[in-house]
């Protein structure tokens, strides 16, 4: 990041949503499988959908906090070291460490962290060990960009998926394993969150931080298809509201806006595809209606294939990433 980039010039908010359609959006920890809340509503962590962004910004070159070494797992002590390593820098403490790491990482931009980090020996530049526990000022730092928890936005069915993997389980048998795993077989997911600015002063994040993010969101989810339960991932729609600067207002949890509308008669849980139900924007566009003084502009990304209930704004601006 340069040093001399704008922070974020004023609040932003964001609503996304993707599918997915045999597989798992976000296993759970005990037996892997889609999380679900008592009363059937299945969700899926703001964790997995950081994980999304950061996967696809290291792929265009980013610098990630959260990440491996070279293919191995590590502890914050250990990335960061090997950071500072590769960039001729042994050690750092305090206020000039997470100064580094800001410039250097954009997910610490981004959603913060908790720099947890533990004493742990390490190569100094000449080649010896010495032990080291960076102290951090702060030592934990909130990010601008916070994420609620997402929802499948109606009522999905889970699935048992079975199949047959290629190896034998072992030397005497000719023939591959069953294998199992749950999923649900259709799911349109929801995620909002806000971009603060004020924090955004403090992580550092800005303007060209933020537009990567969204397209990181775009093309994150469509290309986590390199596990089996996560494929077929598409995403749907990509909004964000840029309010006037110096404006202290955000509506909140975007996704609960939106209302699905069937468009044959299958029951929800039957649903197979975005072509068996519509979007319905209106509780939303009625809310922005209200608000539109506060409001900078709006931008947007839709795929070709989801159905609405009403057209988008002519005013809104398309992002194009798919152009």
């Amino acid at each position: 990041m340069s040093s001399t980039s704008q922070t974020l010039s004023g609040r932003r908010e964001f609503l996304f949503l993707y599918d997915i359609k045999m597989g798992n959006p976000n296993g759970d920890p005990d037996e892997n499988r889609p999380r679900v809340l008592p009363d059937g509503t299945h969700y899926v962590t703001d964790v997995r959908l950081k994980r999304f962004a950061r996967d696809f910004l290291k792929s265009q070159g980013e610098d990630i906090l959260v990440d491996n070494i070279e293919g191995r797992t590590t502890n914050l002590t250990g990335r960061v070291a090997h950071y500072l390593r590769s960039n001729g820098k042994a050690k750092a403490e305090g206020k000039e460490l997470v100064d580094i790491l800001l410039d250097a990482f954009i997910d610490a931009r981004l959603f913060g962290s908790a720099f947890a980090f533990k004493s742990e020996k390490i190569k100094e530049l000449d080649g010896t060990e010495s032990p080291w526990e960076p102290k951090p000022e702060p030592k934990t730092l909130t990010g601008a960009v916070q994420i609620n928890m997402g929802e499948v936005l109606h009522r999905a069915e889970e699935v048992d998926i079975h199949g047959t993997s290629v190896f034998a389980s072992d030397e005497a048998k000719t023939q591959g394993t069953f294998t199992t795993y749950f999923g649900l077989r259709y799911a349109l997911i929801g995620f909002s969150g806000v971009a603060n600015e004020h924090s955004a002063k403090m992580s550092m994040l800005t303007n060209d931080d933020y537009a990567s993010f969204l397209k990181s969101l775009w093309f994150g989810v469509r290309s986590a298809g390199n596990t089996r339960t996560k494929r077929g991932q598409i995403p749907h729609l990509l909004i964000s509201i840029e309010y006037n600067e110096s404006e202290e207002f955000q509506f909140g949890r975007l996704h609960d806006y939106v209302k699905l509308e069937t468009v044959n008669d299958k029951e929800e849980k039957a649903w197979s595809s975005s072509e068996d139900y519509a979007v319905n924007l209106a509780p939303l566009l009625d809310r922005l209606e209200r608000k539109k003084s506060r409001l900078k502009r709006i931008v947007y990304n839709k795929s070709d294939d989801v159905q609405f209930s009403q057209e988008l704004p002519g005013e809104w601006e398309s992002l194009n990433f798919d152009s």
